[in-house]
């Protein structure tokens, strides 16, 4: 996956120096979203193990709780991250082109990531679990190598069409 990604972003360098400033928050971006699919995976493997999620695809309180709770969490860091992304940007002197449609491109990629992320790491890890296999063993390498892909993937798709 690493070496997709990678050609994915080396092939696609013109269209990233657009905006320069997603050199920047590309790594920051894939440890974000990366950091907060382990947390779910985590807490939908404990919530298995200990019964208070049913091992079946339907809702429940406690997924709404945990997906809530992510969320927040999320968008909190991501405001944080954005912060910090142009602090340095404009002390090291980075063009910021378009700020607004910047912020736009990133969270529309961040928030498509998490419902993505969200939703096939919940059927993978009832998947794995009805079949007796620990869905961290599976689910936490899998993901970190799918956020490390789709990131930049969709980055590179949201400029493409804004700008």
């Amino acid at each position: 996956m690493g070496l997709i990604s990678g050609t994915l972003l080396s092939s696609n360098e013109e269209i990233l120096y657009t905006i320069p400033i997603t050199l920047l928050l590309i790594p920051a971006l894939n440890s974000l979203i990366g950091d907060i699919s382990t947390v779910l995976v985590s807490r939908l493997t404990t919530h298995l193990y200990i019964g208070t999620l049913p091992p079946q695809i339907q809702k429940s309180d406690r997924l709404k709780e945990d997906f809530y709770g992510l969320l927040i969490t999320l968008l909190l860091s991501l405001v944080a991250l954005l912060f910090l992304g142009y602090l340095v940007g404009i002390i090291s002197g980075i063009r910021i082109v378009n700020p607004i449609l910047m912020i736009l491109i990133i969270l529309l990629t961040v928030l498509i990531i998490f419902f993505m992320m969200f939703a096939t790491l919940f059927i993978g890890a009832i998947f794995l679990f009805k079949r007796g296999m620990d869905p961290n063993n599976f689910l936490i390498p899998f993901v970190t190598s799918l956020a490390d892909f789709l990131t930049p993937l969709f980055l590179i798709v949201f400029i493409t069409i804004f700008i």
